[in-house]
């Protein structure tokens, strides 16, 4: 990988915005540019149906109704900023900027070697504080806890 800066921003779900407090992290988006082709990771979190996580007790009907399918829909809109060619992180930050948000962080850079997808798992572990799996589909359903409240997603894309 000849690049070496990233852009990257990190997804939260402020409980109250009134009155704020620490924010639940969900997820990160990374994107790689280079000339024309722009590579971007979107992986985050999301509660299962049925369950509620325990950060997430004080959360009604309305704040609960923003978390399902957040990664899906937050997907779509990095897909069409990439099509229209518009600032990926700054349109997911102008569009997801209530409850749940996109926040824009300092680039951070590749060391040599590594993908896009090695620096989105460690800027995912450093932002949630637990790993981001790497399991295939099937793996995954194996070993996944019956009472686990948390469903994980990632998307990639890869425009030229």
């Amino acid at each position: 990988m000849s690049m070496t800066k990233l852009r990257w921003g990190r997804v939260e779900y402020q409980l109250d915005l009134r009155t704020p407090q620490r924010p639940v992290p969900l997820g990160v988006v990374v994107l790689a540019e280079k000339a024309s082709r722009v590579h971007s990771i979107l992986a985050g979190k999301a509660p299962r149906p049925g369950f509620t996580p325990e950060e997430l007790k004080s959360v009604g009907p309305l704040g609960r109704s923003q978390l399902d399918g957040w990664v899906a829909a937050m997907a779509k809109d990095l897909l069409a900023s990439l099509e229209k060619r518009e600032d990926p992180l700054e349109t997911l930050a102008s569009i997801w900027c209530w409850n749940l948000r996109v926040v824009v962080e300092p680039d951070t850079e590749a060391q040599y070697g590594q993908t896009v997808r090695d620096v989105t798992a460690r800027l995912y572990t450093r932002h949630l504080g637990v790993p981001l799996p790497h399991e295939s589909f099937e793996q995954a359903q194996a070993a996944a806890n019956p009472d686990g409240g948390w469903s994980v997603t990632e998307v990639a894309y890869d425009t030229r």
